[in-house]
């Protein structure tokens, strides 16, 4: 959890039985994910509490997505609608929503092994596609600012910043290294040929954070993707390579497997085609993101009991340093896809 949920138990049980007519016995802590979750009645349903940052506008499009979605049969959860046939509820300044639990398996990051990656690709791709025609438009992702100046000196002057305050722990010579291997790499990252290739690149509506987190699983298949809250538009191979990522089990030191990541991106052109600028831009696009990325540190240096993140933060930083090295060796593997 990112942030100490706004419920306790009784006042949840008084909610859900106010504004869902839900009668509650049992509630239980659901640790995944970066919202706050809990199994109500032995995983009878879920409630989701949004963090904070989230607005009703943003929660409205995710139950828009979700049922356009399951109008295109594609293996998404079930909202409940409260009294008000509303899908969302807001409590003390909090969004939340209650739906069927989904029977499965929740998996950690870099536990794919090669079935589990050609179904994460090829779901992606089914995704993708039935996005195509949803109406109104998402939100833009403009990834043309992570290249920018900028944007550049921002970032080193952010952790310059966070230097300056690295807790004196076991953690400390590992954070002070990352954060100046960090200013050193943007210092150092040749953008400018990228940024001019940006306008040619495949944009599509896509999850937005599309990742084997955000996976129930049945033995090795997806049977349910869920928490469309970031939906947006982009260049959908920000997407493709962060996801896979995140899933193979050889990719657990941040380096990739590049015949298991050739593979993956050759399972999704069979839903989605992608152009040469795409494949020359994919690594660089996502290495400019994680680039700006303080996600891990900063909350580890509000709560030092935050070691996951911390260590989530070590390995996206492992991940910068694999890229910065090898960007142009994986967009020649990638050549003939």
């Amino acid at each position: 959890m990112l942030e100490a949920s706004v419920f306790n138990e009784d006042s949840m049980k008084s909610f859900l039985q106010q504004n869902y007519h839900l009668e509650v016995f049992r509630v239980e802590v659901l640790n995944r994910g970066s919202a706050n979750l809990f199994s109500l009645n032995d995983n009878q349903y879920i409630l989701k509490e949004y963090q904070s940052r989230y607005d009703v506008e943003s929660i409205k499009r995710e139950v828009d997505v979700i049922r356009h979605l399951r109008h295109k049969n594609m293996p998404v959860p079930v909202f409940l609608p409260n009294v008000r046939n509303e899908f969302y509820t807001k409590y003390r300044n909090r969004l939340i929503i209650v739906e069927e639990f989904i029977e499965g398996e929740v998996k950690n990051n870099h536990t794919g092994d090669a079935i589990s990656l050609i179904d994460s690709a090829q779901m992606l791709g089914r995704l993708v596609v039935a996005l195509e025609d949803f109406k109104p438009s998402l939100p833009v992702t403009d990834v043309k600012e992570w290249f920018l100046q900028e944007t550049v000196d921002k970032s080193i002057q952010k952790y310059e910043e966070l230097l300056c305050i690295v807790p004196e722990n076991f953690y400390c010579t590992q954070i002070k290294m990352d954060l100046k291997d960090k200013i050193e790499m943007l210092r150092n990252f040749d953008m400018y040929d990228i940024f001019d290739k940006l306008d040619k690149l495949t944009i599509k509506n896509t999850h937005g954070d599309y990742n084997v987190l955000q996976f129930i699983y049945q033995g090795n298949k997806i049977k349910a993707v869920i928490d469309f809250a970031s939906v947006t538009k982009m260049p959908i191979v920000w997407e493709l390579i962060r996801s896979y990522s995140y899933i193979d089990r050889n990719a657990i030191d941040g380096e990739f497997d590049l015949n298991h990541f050739k593979k993956y991106v050759q399972e999704f052109c069979e839903f989605v085609p992608l152009n040469k600028d795409d494949i020359q831009c994919m690594p660089y696009i996502y290495l400019a993101q994680l680039l700006h990325s303080d996600y891990g540190y900063k909350q580890y240096f509000k709560d030092y009991s935050k070691v996951s993140l911390l260590e989530f933060g070590f390995f996206r930083t492992k991940l910068c340093k694999y890229l910065f090295s090898n960007a142009s060796k994986i967009v020649s593997f990638l050549e003939d896809v």
